[in-house]
């Protein structure tokens, strides 16, 4: 221990052997030789034991690094920006100045509390990155215990019902095949079931035109600011072979270009923009009857002759795969192929939709029994009546 002309106390803690059998020190110091003590202590437990102490870290600085280093590089384009989204609108503004071992589990259950009636996903994804966060900090011994770890999720609006075109509708969406200039793009959508990053991501040679399959093998994602990129399919079952019905056939061979085209490209072949997907998308919903006008006096971001700022789509493009499910059950398809064509991961996910389809055939199947088992009109009782005396009567 030793006092430098600065009026700090300084001293060396040996903090291993190099390579070359010479000792490694690091040098600590502090106003106090308490402070050096603890500095001493501090640089044993994080260099030789192992243990580390609890620093000063701001919520917002970890979260950052968290995502950065232990998110992103292992998750997909549309993945991380959800994280990223979720940090950035409900994390970080409230939480973002706080240092990570001020913050309680009681404040955290508020801030969850003040979502409740907005959406379960909304709610899981601010809960499930909470946790990830003090978990990550907690195995970094920033704090000692996981705050977020027992945070209860608060009562969440019911999801919106999906649904399946009407029969009408699918007449008015497959006129549009042919004809539109996007209308390809919807029928790939109709006819495969796939996602609409599949879709997007979808090349010529993913086509096998001896066997009439369509190999599911990639997809695209979009990165801040809406610029697409091509990555990894979102789970293992989704890269699958779709069979090429007849129809999508015959509109997709007199189209056929290079194998390694995209079927639906966007500027000098890459992949298509978001901002153009979206627009194709009101303007097919435009055409067949499935969007409405947005009111004049409802202000938008968008510029005056944006189609976005004009129309609202009824539907979206998951719509199709919804439908498209819906025309497997109604066909009688078997459920466990079905999973496989869709590229579900699991069996659960399928069944609830062909479960949730039952039960609409089941209330209309009621409505049906109680017409042919329910009481007749009179008028037609006391026709049945006059008939049956006159037959008695001879």
């Amino acid at each position: 221990m030793k006092k430098q002309k600065s009026g700090l106390y300084r001293a060396r803690v040996k903090i291993g052997v190099g390579p070359e059998g010479k000792d490694i020190y690091k040098y600590v110091s502090g106003r106090t030789k308490a402070e050096l003590q603890a500095a001493r202590e501090a640089a044993v437990a994080y260099y030789i034991t192992g243990e580390g102490l609890e620093e000063d870290r701001l919520f917002g600085d970890y979260a950052t690094e968290w995502f950065e280093i232990r998110k992103k590089p292992f998750v997909s384009a549309s993945t991380a920006n959800n994280y990223r989204t979720t940090l950035n609108r409900h994390l970080l503004p409230l939480l973002g100045d706080r240092n990570l071992r001020a913050i309680r589990p009681v404040e955290l259950q508020n801030l969850v509390n003040t979502y409740a009636g907005m959406s379960k996903s909304l709610i899981t994804d601010i809960i499930g990155t909470l946790q990830a966060i003090f978990s990550a900090a907690k195995q970094d011994r920033l704090v000692r215990a996981n705050p977020a770890e027992d945070l209860r999720r608060p009562k969440t609006k019911p999801p919106a019902e999906k649904r399946a075109l009407t029969e009408a509708e699918r007449r008015r969406v497959e006129a549009l095949f042919p004809t539109h200039e996007h209308g390809l793009y919807l029928a790939v959508m109709y006819y495969t079931g796939m996602r609409p990053g599949e879709v997007r991501g979808l090349q010529w040679g993913d086509i096998d035109w001896e066997a009439n399959l369509v190999h599911v093998q990639r997809d695209v994602d979009y990165a801040v600011g809406g610029r697409a990129q091509v990555g990894a399919l979102k789970t293992a079952a989704s890269d699958r072979y779709i069979p090429l019905a007849a129809p999508l056939r015959a509109l997709l061979e007199p189209a056929r270009q290079l194998p390694t085209a995209f079927l639906f490209p966007g500027p000098n072949g890459q992949p298509l923009p978001q901002v153009t997907a979206r627009r194709m998308w009101i303007r097919l919903m435009v055409d067949c009857g499935l969007a409405d006008p947005i009111p004049e006096d409802e202000e938008t971001c968008y510029g005056s002759g944006d189609i976005r700022g004009q129309y609202r789509a009824r539907i979206t493009p998951h719509a199709m795969r919804h439908n498209f499910i819906t025309m497997c059950w109604e066909a009688g398809m078997d459920i466990m192929l079905t999973m496989k064509l869709v590229g579900h991961t699991d069996y659960e996910t399928t069944r609830n939709i062909y479960t949730h389809l039952s039960r609409r055939h089941l209330d209309a199947a009621q409505t049906q029994l109680n017409a042919m088992f329910g009481p007749a009109p009179e008028s037609q009782n006391r026709a049945t009546f006059l008939q049956r005396d006159k037959t008695r009567n001879g």
